[in-house]
């Protein structure tokens, strides 16, 4: 299961990708996502991924992350885990094997592809031998920050570039982010509004700032605080936007710290095993005795305080309601190995 998250501002995108992915042609259709780094693409894709309608719609979904430099093995494994027709043995097949088993599965059925960042042409062509047109309606979803790419995959796909939220939205997205379900304090209202718009629109900013102020005191003082440590920036470069990400950096606990930069070590794009990140950490030592508690129970506590600060993205769950994979946004990998860098610390 791709894990959704809140989505503000993206009514209008959603109703008409919902229409063109489950109404339209018979023969195979695409339809693509476009924007910046940090509008929001994932987000909206996996909200539509997500939908009860879309879900009735199609026989089978599955999603795959595309990272800067294109696996083939890896694209087509994450397909197939997404299907649920692996089992331990295949994932030492070949890339021909796995193909042909992705093609047999989808042959006959209504499929919903999802292809999530796809920056390079070559994804496309690794994977379209693969995909089966029936003529039963399967639609194949791209979300990628290059228009050209998706007009080269496809020069037909109905193409959606996302712009800014309003101020209105950005206010409602900062607000949820922070309080929930509980009311704003009036004596924050205004220096909360003037904080959010120094982010002019873009989600993930709005997020991560929301996410420093949510675990931490909701006082004035402190407010006004993070705002005077963070600037204006143009939000047509989304490397302005380190200052943000920094300030959410240094205001982590210490014992975060480590953890959240050995993110890093992952490569772009990859969807991290929880269970394998808990032993990494541990044996890193980066994990701290706390009482009778096990070192897996405490890195388990570690992960999900990253996560409710929005700096780690869930991707899958287990039955239980677990947190199974997780993974990091590319803006905030970046800052991982940045910091990395200046501390020596992955080397």
């Amino acid at each position: 299961m791709v894990e959704a998250e809140i989505t503000v501002g993206f009514d209008t995108e959603v109703l008409a990708i919902k229409e063109q992915l489950a109404g339209g042609k018979e023969q195979l259709e695409f339809v693509s996502i476009v924007g910046m780094p940090g509008l929001g693409k994932t987000t909206l894709a996996k909200k539509l991924y997500n939908d009860p309608y879309i879900t009735y719609h199609f026989h089978i979904r599955a999603w795959t992350y595309v990272s800067q430099v294109p696996r083939k093995t890896e694209m087509l494994l994450n397909i197939l885990h997404s299907l649920n027709v692996l089992s331990g043995e295949d994932n030492d097949m070949s890339n021909e094997k796995l193909g042909e088993m992705l093609y047999r599965n989808l042959k006959g059925k209504r499929y919903l592809i999802v292809i999530d960042d796809i920056c390079d042409i070559g994804a496309w062509v690794d994977l379209k031998m693969y995909l089966p047109n029936d003529k039963n309606e399967s639609r194949v979803l791209f979300s990628s920050r290059l228009k050209v790419v998706v007009m080269h995959a496809s020069p037909d796909s109905h193409i959606h570039s996302l712009r800014f939220l309003t101020e209105e939205e950005s206010w409602e997205l900062f607000q949820w982010k922070v309080f929930q379900n509980e009311s704003f304090p009036l004596q924050l209202v205004e220096i909360g509004k003037q904080i959010m718009k120094k982010y002019e629109g873009l989600p993930l900013a709005i997020i991560v700032i929301a996410g420093l102020l949510e675990k931490n005191k909701k006082t004035e003082e402190w407010w006004k605080h993070v705002a005077q440590g963070v600037s204006s920036f143009i939000v047509s470069d989304p490397n302005q936007h380190l200052d943000t990400r920094a300030l959410s950096y240094n205001h982590l606990p210490c014992h975060l710290k480590p953890c959240f930069l050995y993110l890093g070590a992952f490569p772009e794009d990859q969807e991290i095993s929880v269970q394998k990140l808990i032993w990494l950490w541990v044996a890193r030592g980066f994990i701290q005795n706390i009482g009778e508690r096990s070192l897996e129970e405490v890195a388990e506590d570690y992960l999900m305080d990253l996560i409710q600060r929005s700096l780690v993205i869930v991707t899958r769950k287990r039955f239980d309601g677990r947190i199974k994979a997780c993974r990091m946004h590319d803006l905030l990998r970046d800052l991982c190995l940045k910091k990395a860098r200046e501390i020596n610390f992955l080397h």
